[in-house]
C-alpha cells in the first residue's frame, strides 16, 4: 500500500483528518513508526511525512493520547524539521504543566547546534525565505509560551544565555525574551513538576495471566556476539530478562547507542546486588543482516556491555520479521536499512511473555531495574506458594495413610466391623485388600522422608524427631499386643511433624529474596537520590 500512495496523497490525507473533528484521531496512527505507510520509504521521506502529521496537530489541538510522540521528538530527536514541528505542536496542548520543561530544554540543548532553517507553508518546503523558522526559534517560543511552568529549567536557560557561542542576535534576543516571560510571571505549584498528565503512555504492564505469549517465535533462532546459536526458548524462558532493541547504523546518538549505554549499567546494577545470574540482559538488533556477531560484540563492549551465557548480543538468523511481529516493535524499513525507529526496552518474565514495556522516551535505568525485581519476587513468590501447596498436600497425605495403617483391620471380619459402625450395607460384597496395608505403609515412609528432606534444608528437625516418633508408635502398636490403644498418639505425633515442617519451609526466606522496597531504595542511593525525589527523576529521565 506505501507504495501506492504517494507523498501528494500522503499530504491530502493528513489534511484531510485534521480538517475533521471526528477523524482527527487517526492523525496518531499516522505517527506510529510500524503504520505501513512508512514500509519502503527512504529515511528522508519518513521525516517529512512525519514532520507534517505534527505540524497538523499544531493546528488542531494536541490529545494526551499524541503528547506522547511530541515529546519522543523533543526527547531523542536530532533533525531539525522534526524537532521544530514538535515545539509548534507542542503550544496546541491545552493544559500545560511544568513536567513539559525539561523536554523543551533538552531539545533547545541537543538541537543548538543544528539549528538550520525550515518552513511549514506547504508539505516538503525547504527553508529558504524570509518566514522560515528554526528549530531553536520554535523551542524559544514554546519556553515562553510555557511561562510560569517553565520556572524549572530557567536556570539551564539563563546558562545558555550566558554562552552565547554560535547564537545569532535574532536568538539571543529570543532567549531574552524567554527569560524575561518566564521570570515575570508568578510562580505556579510545582509539586507535579514531575508528574506528566494521566493519559500519558510511556510504560505498559501485564498481569501473569494476560501477557503476550512467546509461542509463535519459541523456535526462533538467534547468532550471539560469539556466534553460538540460540533458540528464543532457550534464552528467553527460565527466569526473567530485559531486551533492549538497537542497531549499529544508527545515527542518532540519543538512540540505539545510548539504550546499550543504559543497558550496561542496567548490568551494574544487577551485578551490585546479586542479581546478575538472576535476570537476563539482551540487546537484540533490528538489522541483522548488516549486523554480524563480530560487529556487535565490539559495538556492546565499546559502551561497557558484559558479555556472557546470560547477557547476550543477539542476532536473528531467518529475519526480524517474526520478532517484530512479536514484540510488536515500532520500526520500519526500506529493504534491511532502518528508517524510523523508537525507544523501546522489555522486560519478559520467566516464561517469555512480555510482562512491561518501556517506550518511546529515554526510560530510567532503575525503574527498569526495579520492574525486573517485582517480577522476580512474584515469581519466586507464586513458586514458594505453589511449593507449599505441594507441602501440605504430602503432609496431608501422609498423615491419612499413617491413620490409616494405625487402624488398619487385620482380617475381613473387622473391615465388616468397621464398616457397619457406619451403617454401611452389603459388607458381604466387600472385598478384603490385604495389599492395601503396604501400599499406606509406602506412603507413611514417602512423607517420612519429606519431612526429613523439608526440616535437613531448613535446619530445623524438631519436625522430622516428631514424624520419626509418630511411625515408630504406630509400628509398635501394629506389632505389639495391648499397644494398639497408642496408635492415636502415633498419629497425633505425625501429624505435629508434618505440620512443623510444612510451617517450616513457608516461613523459609528464598534466595536472594531482599525485600523489594530495600532493593530499590538501595538502588536509588547509589545515584544520590533520595525517597522525595526519585518522582522527579523517573519522570524527567
Amino acid at each position: 500500500m506505501a507504495g501506492e500512495v504517494t507523498e501528494t496523497d500522503f499530504a491530502s490525507l493528513v489534511g484531510e483528518l485534521a480538517a475533521d473533528p471526528n477523524r482527527r484521531h487517526e492523525l496518531i496512527k499516522l505517527l506510529r513508526e510500524d503504520n505501513e505507510l512508512y514500509n519502503q520509504r527512504g529515511a528522508a521521506t519518513t521525516t517529512r511525512m512525519r514532520g507534517w502529521v505534527l505540524h497538523n496537530l499544531s493546528l488542531t489541538g494536541l490529545t494526551d493520547d499524541a503528547l506522547i510522540f511530541v515529546l519522543e521528538e523533543l526527547d531523542t530527536g536530532t533533525d531539525p524539521y522534526l524537532v521544530a514541528a514538535a515545539a509548534r505542536a507542542l503550544r496546541g496542548y491545552t493544559r500545560p504543566t511544568p513536567a513539559l520543561a525539561p523536554f523543551v530544554m533538552r531539545a533547545l540543548t541537543h538541537i543548538r547546534y543544528r539549528n538550520e532553517p525550515v518552513s511549514f507553508e506547504s508539505y516538503g518546503e525547504y527553508g529558504d525565505g524570509d518566514d522560515d523558522t528554526t528549530p531553536v526559534q520554535e523551542l524559544l517560543i514554546t519556553l515562553r509560551w510555557l511561562g510560569a511552568y517553565a520556572q524549572p529549567v530557567l536556570s539551564e536557560l539563563e546558562q545558555l544565555r550566558a554562552r552565547p557561542e554560535r547564537l545569532s542576535r535574532t536568538l539571543l534576543a529570543s532567549i531574552d525574551e524567554a527569560i524575561e516571560a518566564i521570570a515575570s510571571e508568578e510562580s505556579v505549584d510545582n509539586d507535579s513538576c514531575c508528574s506528566l498528565p494521566l493519559g500519558l503512555k510511556d510504560r505498559f504492564s501485564w498481569t501473569s495471566n494476560s501477557r503476550r505469549s512467546c509461542e509463535p517465535v519459541e523456535s526462533v533462532i538467534f547468532e550471539d556476539h560469539n556466534n553460538d546459536l540460540i533458540t528464543f526458548r532457550d534464552f528467553f524462558q527460565g527466569q526473567p530478562s530485559i531486551v533492549v532493541f538497537f542497531y549499529t547504523r544508527c545515527d542518532n546518538p540519543l538512540k540505539c547507542s545510548l539504550s546499550i549505554t543504559k543497558l550496561a549499567r542496567i548490568q551494574d546494577s544487577l551485578l551490585e546486588h546479586g542479581l546478575a545470574d538472576k535476570i537476563n540482559t539482551a540487546a537484540i538488533t533490528y538489522d541483522p543482516e548488516f549486523d554480524l556477531p563480530e560487529r556487535i560484540r565490539g559495538y556492546g563492549q565499546n559502551r561497557g556491555l558484559h558479555l556472557n551465557t546470560g547477557h547476550r548480543m543477539l542476532r536473528t538468523r531467518d529475519g526480524i520479521d517474526s520478532i517484530r511481529k512479536h514484540f510488536r516493535l515500532g520500526v520500519n524499513f526500506i529493504e534491511s536499512l532502518v528508517n524510523r525507529h523508537r525507544v523501546e526496552v522489555y522486560i519478559l518474565d520467566s516464561n517469555g511473555k512480555i510482562a512491561s514495556v518501556f517506550e518511546r522516551i529515554h526510560w530510567n535505568e532503575q525503574q527498569v531495574v526495579e520492574r525486573a525485581i517485582e517480577i522476580l519476587h512474584e515469581e519466586s513468590g507464586n513458586n514458594s506458594q505453589a511449593s507449599n501447596k505441594r507441602n501440605a498436600a504430602a503432609s496431608t497425605m501422609g498423615t491419612l495413610a499413617s491413620l490409616a495403617i494405625a487402624f488398619f483391620p487385620k482380617c475381613p471380619i473387622c473391615w465388616a466391623a468397621y464398616l457397619s459402625v457406619f451403617g454401611i450395607a452389603g459388607l458381604d460384597r466387600i472385598p478384603y485388600a490385604p495389599w492395601l496395608q503396604p501400599v499406606l505403609a509406602l506412603i507413611m515412609l514417602i512423607n517420612l522422608g519429606s519431612v526429613w528432606l523439608r526440616s535437613r534444608a531448613t535446619h530445623r528437625m524438631l519436625s522430622f524427631y516428631f514424624a520419626v516418633g509418630g511411625v515408630a508408635v504406630i509400628l509398635i502398636s501394629k506389632l505389639s499386643h495391648g499397644w494398639e490403644k497408642f496408635a492415636i498418639c502415633g498419629v497425633l505425633l505425625t501429624l505435629a511433624g508434618s505440620v512443623l515442617s510444612a510451617l517450616g519451609t513457608s516461613k523459609k526466606r528464598q534466595p536472594g529474596q531482599e525485600t523489594r522496597t530495600s532493593l530499590f531504595f538501595d538502588l536509588l542511593r547509589r545515584d544520590g537520590f533520595t525517597r522525595t525525589n526519585d518522582r522527579t527523576t523517573k519522570t524527567a529521565a
